[in-house]
């Protein structure tokens, strides 16, 4: 039910997060970290103006918040043109982004272990934990680096073209990661309390549900490639014949909420299905023109906002030195876990990040001296999806216990907010070359006059 709390919550967010997020993007920032920080100016951390509900009761801006995350990941979808970039940079980019993933995936969940056991965590408890804090934190935000290289006029070296195929391959890895661990948690939770655990049955369980997984997905990837277009631009052509854009729009939302109905029923959760459902009306000749657009104004201008809003007001930035102290043997000085757990994170993301796009490039072949290191730098943001990802797992119970709390949010939205400060000083010093010059943008049949070959694709 609307109460004037809720209508006035929604007012200042939208407000100051608009102007913070201007004021983000003037001085070279994603326009998140502005939104990011309106959570924790109205939150209890500052202000204390808006203040999220008690834990089991209902609370409409989380509710609005939720609806933010199906926005944003059907947009990730949207945003996916998996024909072309299998045609192109596929195996640059997946050389970055698996050996990039690896990395980060790996040292994350070790860290996180170690901080769990710290704690008085259960090893298994900490090892989920860690799985998903690394799956969040495998995502790559490319905002900074588009930006600085659109500012400069490189749209079309190898570095842009690398940024936009590894996008792609990274939302794909996130999501396929993500499904298994939710796949994993549901086995665990599953399990009788208190009964014996076998190792062997659930080993043979996760690989079969794994296997399962892989071959959905790969079912999906072969679907849009092939007939995805053809359906969307059937039923939206249907849809056009009302002579009004409303009507696409609708039809688009019905397939988000449908898909992503189905998604949660098959216990892969509503966010995954969000994903498909946008990268299936990626293949529509509807989709940049029509679909994206009006579901960027309807997302970006009020659910997407609120989400990191409210993830900024759930956030408390004091827990990294209220929480426990870790004492050094043998002395009296004692280093708060959460601190260290917050440097461990950025430095693995962003140093892990980094040495992965050089061994990618490497591995791949086809870059010039300096062109992995400016790849590198401008893949070392921890991106928004971390923020997803960590929403996501507040809400996934363990043995009565949420994988991912507060304090735990509270340190990656930190690792966003950091790596976004500290990559555009790497990258400017990596353009920073006498011998640099911006690439000519390439001859094609538009620019002579005559007819491009379908349809370009947006960032």
């Amino acid at each position: 039910m609307l109460s004037t709390s809720l209508l006035l919550s929604i007012m200042l967010i939208l407000a100051v997060g608009k102007v913070l997020g201007i004021v983000a993007e003037r001085v070279g920032l994603p326009s998140l970290v502005g939104e990011l920080m309106t959570g924790i100016i109205l939150g209890p951390m500052v202000l204390g103006i808006i203040q999220p509900a008690a834990a089991g009761t209902e609370d409409p801006l989380r509710f609005l918040a939720d609806l933010g995350i199906i926005f944003m990941m059907f947009l990730m979808g949207l945003s996916i043109d998996i024909e072309s970039v299998f045609k192109t940079s596929a195996r640059s980019a997946t050389s970055i982004t698996l050996l990039g993933a690896a990395i980060v995936f790996a040292l994350s969940t070790l860290i996180m272990v170690g901080v769990g056991l710290a704690l008085g965590q259960s090893i298994y408890f900490s090892a989920i934990q860690g799985l998903i804090i690394g799956i969040g934190l495998t995502s790559t935000s490319t905002v900074i680096g588009f930006r600085y290289l659109t500012d400069i006029g490189d749209r079309f070296s190898n570095v842009f073209k690398t940024l936009v195929a590894v996008e792609v391959t990274d939302g794909i890895f996130s999501i396929m990661a993500l499904a298994v661990l939710i796949s994993v948690v549901g086995i665990i939770s599953a399990a009788s309390p208190g009964s014996s655990f076998d190792t062997n049955g659930f080993m043979s369980e996760i690989g079969w549900s794994t296997f399962k997984l892989f071959l959905l997905i790969l079912g999906f990837i072969i679907f849009v490639v092939k007939f995805g277009g053809v359906v969307t631009d059937t039923l939206l052509g249907i849809s056009r014949k009302s002579g009004s854009d409303q009507s696409i729009i609708t039809l688009s939302l019905i397939v988000l909420f449908a898909v992503a109905t189905m998604s949660d029923w098959l216990g892969l959760t509503y966010v995954i299905g969000a994903f498909l459902a946008g990268a299936i009306l990626a293949g529509s000749q509807y989709s940049s023109t029509i679909i994206e657009p009006r579901i960027k104004a309807v997302g970006y201008g009020l659910f997407i906002p609120i989400f990191f809003a409210y993830t900024g007001i759930t956030m408390d930035f004091r827990a990294l030195l209220q929480g426990p102290w870790l004492v050094l043997s043998g002395t009296s000085i004692g280093v708060p876990v959460y601190l260290l757990l917050f440097l461990g994170l950025l430095a693995t993301v962003m140093g892990g990040k980094y040495i992965g796009t050089i061994a990618g490039c490497s591995l791949s072949g086809g870059y010039k001296s300096n062109e992995p290191r400016r790849i590198g730098f401008s893949l070392m943001c921890a991106g928004e999806d971390a923020l997803v990802i960590g929403g996501i797992g507040t809400s996934v119970v363990l043995n009565g216990s949420p994988l991912v709390t507060p304090e735990l949010l509270s340190v990656i939205g930190l690792v966003v907010i950091v790596s976004s400060l500290i990559a555009p000083v790497f990258i400017k010093r990596s353009y920073e070359d006498e011998s640099y010059s911006s690439p000519i943008a390439p001859r094609t049949k538009a620019s002579l006059g005559g007819k491009p070959k379908g349809r370009v694709k947006g960032l």
